[in-house]
């Protein structure tokens, strides 16, 4: 090799190896600013719900401290307790309470009198955020979720998870005594993010170095292979050729030649990556197959035939494994019927793998418990025990007496019954609201237990929330009101199994061609004498 043929290829190394540099540091940069700009997002949404949902929780026992130590002067109690509440929360810095002409009767820093906007929020019904950039915005709570308002109850932006909000102000109002009405002030902050942040850019760093530094190893060892042998690179492609594709190239010489033998290991490595991901997905939908079928085996494969009573009941999943459950229990002591409907959050294994621990408990449970209240508060507790913190499980369980014909039924954070009445013609929301199982350890508090009685021909339908947010497009749902129509309309003189088929032809119809975004289960109960 002479001295010009020498100094050509070392130039072409040298670009090889800037270029590959290059391209790294551009791609490393570009994955930073998205991986720090998801996480910020992140964190923020994380920080607005959590503020949220601790001030919904909180907010009584706050009170309560207040009045029962604070207000007495027991202020090494109160500071024991506040302490308490504080540890629940690393973002809640400060909390103040106010009463309802906005007197501050506590704040654990001194805010100075409220101004006109802070007074308004005071005094709200709804509870209510302000945003550092100074966006007030009020939360109402409805069945579909929280809905986002202003002062005057018109609909507005939600908080995006690019806002930080700066507190949380939720209103306490008993509503058996109207002078203990209050407002809690939370303070946030966002320490926890900034430092979630640094330790987020301290590691891409980090791999930064680690990558340009195997940019420049990587760029060194194709350039040096420029010159592999022909002969070599023929044998090693015919070997690739025949399905060999553990087969490496040796990247010996530094002509252009050892670039296309760079090219065609790396092809090679890439389709035996292929391949095993192939074998790993295919052993995936087989182990999700065997899920589904598992799940399937824990729902009932027969409905039980109680006196006076039809029955029908489906269940549809969104995914080959849903978390929907459902069952009837005859109970063997007097011939009641158990039947419930549960919705657990998410989708997939983790999911099915909830219900099916659900519908396993119930039947062992049932047996010790006097009511479905009683059945409820043991079932939230082994979940609670048992799951995930962010899994729960909202659900209506219901028991219905055969001989008085009543039908006695718990609601714990799940959509409401619907009762048709046929004397009336009309279809009925039973009790609504309630507290989704597996997030605390006692919830006999926050649930709701009522009886109703069932008169001839009368009609139960419990369902997920699948049906009433089944969509049409990307901003219609079938809704409640056609949900008590379509009940109506296919109630009168039918089987259950009719109307229990008449209401997914309307759901079914609805949709048209728009995926099915979550898992649909129907169960239909209809008193016949």
């Amino acid at each position: 090799m002479n001295i010009a043929e020498d100094k050509m290829l070392r130039s072409v190394k040298s670009q090889i190896i800037l270029a590959t540099s290059l391209i790294i540091i551009a791609i490393l940069g570009a994955t930073a600013y998205l991986v720090i700009d998801q996480k910020i997002r992140e964190i923020n949404q994380d920080i607005f719900t959590k503020a949220v949902s601790f001030a919904e929780l909180t907010n009584e026992r706050i009170v309560t401290n207040y009045e029962n130590n604070y207000r007495q002067s027991a202020f090494a109690n109160f500071d024991r307790e506040m302490a308490d509440i504080y540890s629940l929360n690393e973002d809640i810095i400060g909390v103040a309470i106010y009463n309802y002409n906005g007197a501050a009767l506590y704040e654990a820093k001194a805010k100075g009198d409220l101004s006109a906007e802070e007074l308004e929020r005071v005094q709200a019904v709804y509870s209510s955020v302000k945003t550092t950039k100074g966006r007030v915005v009020y939360l109402e709570k409805t069945d579909a979720g929280l809905r986002f308002t202003n002062f005057n109850g018109q609909q507005i932006n939600p908080v995006s998870d690019r806002e930080q909000i700066e507190n949380v102000i939720y209103p306490f109002r008993d509503p058996n005594n109207i002078t203990r009405s209050y407002s809690v002030l939370y303070e946030v902050s966002y320490d926890a993010l900034l430092q979630r942040v640094r330790d987020t850019a301290i590691r891409i760093i980090i791999i930064a170095v680690i990558g340009v530094i195997v940019a420049l190893f990587i760029g060194y060892l194709v350039a040096r292979g420029i010159t592999s042998p022909i002969q070599t690179l023929t044998k090693g492609a015919a070997r690739i050729g025949r399905g060999d594709l553990s087969t490496r190239i040796p990247i010996k010489s530094k002509s252009e030649v050892g670039m296309l033998a760079n090219t065609f290991n790396k092809m090679a490595a890439d389709l035996e990556v292929s391949t095993k991901a192939m074998i790993e997905h295919e052993k995936t939908a087989k182990e999700l197959e065997l899920a589904a079928k598992i799940q399937k085996e824990l729902l009932p494969k027969t409905l039980p035939t109680i006196e006076n009573l039809d029955i029908a009941a489906s269940l549809s999943a969104a995914t080959e494994v849903g978390g929907d459950c459902y069952d009837f229990i005859v109970k063997e002591k007097d011939g009641n019927l158990l039947f419930y409907v549960a919705d657990v959050t998410g989708h997939g294994v983790g999911a099915g793998l909830v219900s099916a621990i659900n519908n396993a408990l119930i039947p062992t449970l049932m047996d010790y418990c006097n009511s479905t209240e009683d059945l409820v508060v043991n079932l939230n507790r082994i979940l609670k025990m048992k799951t995930a913190p962010n899994i729960f499980v909202t659900s209506v369980i219901a028991l219905w007496e055969t001989k008085k014909s009543v039908l006695q039924f718990t609601q714990a954070g799940h959509d409401p019954i619907l009762h048709y009445k046929a004397a009336s013609d009309a279809v009925a929301e039973l009790a609504h609201g309630g507290f989704a199982m597996g997030l605390i350890d006692d919830i006999r508090s926050k649930i709701k237990t009522e009886e109703v009685k069932a008169g001839k021909d009368d009609v139960f339908v419990l369902y997920t929330d699948g049906i009433p947010e089944a969509w049409k497009n990307e901003t219609d749902t079938f809704g409640m009101d056609r949900l008590k129509e379509s009940i109506k309309t296919h109630s009168k003189g039918k089987t259950a199994q009719q109307i229990h088929d008449g209401i997914l032809k309307d759901v079914r119809d609805f949709m048209g061609d728009f995926p099915q975004a979550d898992d649909i289960t129907l169960l239909v109960v209809k008193r016949t004498q």
